[in-house]
């Protein structure tokens, strides 16, 4: 089995919680504490923002130092905005907008963004998951759109 520097991480977060009693502080005189109450928050805001993965979030639940459930975030920022822009578009136009063939620059715009997103290799979060499903929903609309992204 493959050790990750994510899982070695973990490991020495558990030592530290198993022998101290407590999570690594911010403000703590060791370097290697202070690093890893850095990693810490940074596992916790990965998983509130949804960009960690299924793997890491069951083995931070395990450990006990994420909920087993995930927290329902509102739907905040310009991503959701682009993503309900999107859905009100098919809702309006029974299409997806379109990137070769834009009946505005605003259609363009919209279109742009969604193929950056369904064609980035990133890790899924809430907006791409979302827009993932306005895009398999379209797929038996008249006016399918040109590239399929799956």
């Amino acid at each position: 089995m493959l050790t990750t520097s994510w899982d070695l991480r973990l490991r020495a977060l558990i030592a530290f919680r198993d022998s101290e009693g407590r999570d690594p502080s911010f403000r703590a005189s060791t370097p290697g504490e202070h690093r890893m109450a850095m990693w810490l928050d940074e596992q916790r805001k990965a998983a509130r923002a949804g960009r960690l993965t299924a793997a890491h979030r069951a083995k931070l639940c395990a450990a006990g130092v994420l909920s087993e459930e995930p927290v329902e975030r509102e739907r905040t920022g310009a991503a959701w905005l682009k993503v309900e822009s999107i859905s009100e578009f098919l809702e309006d136009e029974g299409r997806l907008p379109s990137l070769s063939s834009p009946a505005s620059v605003g259609e363009k715009r919209l279109a742009a963004w969604m193929n950056a997103q369904l064609s980035s290799r990133a890790v899924e979060n809430g907006p791409v998951r979302a827009l993932r499903e306005i895009v398999a929903g379209s797929q038996g609309s008249r006016d399918a759109p040109l590239a399929r992204v799956g």
